[in-house]
Order: structure tokens, then sequence, then C-alpha cells
């Protein structure tokens, strides 16, 4: 018996891979148009800035999107030859 600790169930589960062994965070963000979502948030929240005059409320939600942004990036992360992750 597993002991879940909250935040299990945002981890990739075994049950439900497809042929090619992949979850659906990973076949989802492995097409094209899955690279080109995760491309967009990238720019979108990762790579810009508020600015010194942004309130505490913008900074926190900033850090919330930027929490699930990299979030979804290492759920949809794939195993490639020589076990590096993309």
């Amino acid at each position: 018996m597993s002991r879940l600790n909250g935040w299990d169930w945002f981890e990739p589960q075994d049950d439900g891979l497809a042929e090619d062994g992949r979850d659906h965070w990973q076949s989802c963000f492995a097409c094209d148009a899955g690279q080109k979502v995760i491309r967009e948030l990238e720019r979108q929240i990762l790579q810009t800035a508020l600015g010194p005059d942004a309130p505490a409320s913008a900074i926190w939600m900033r850090e919330g999107q930027r929490a699930l942004v990299l979030q979804i990036k290492r759920l949809a992360r794939t195993e490639i030859k020589g076990g590096n992750r993309r």
C-alpha cells in the first residue's frame, strides 16, 4: 500500500501508457502542436518580466503561472537515447 502525500495525483500514472511507453502528458506535448504550445508558454511566462512597478498580487500570480509551466514541462519530458531527457 502506498502512501499519498497530497501531490501524488499530479505525477504521471503508468496505467495509461500508450504503446510507445509515453503517458498522456508526453504524448500530448511530443507532437509539433504540443511543442509549439510549450514554446509559447515559455515565451509568455518564463522569458518575460513584470517590471519594478508590478503589484505584489501580479508577482504572486506570475509565480503561480511559472510553476505551472515548469510542471507541464517536467511532466511532458520523454526519455531519449542515452537516458537523456528533453
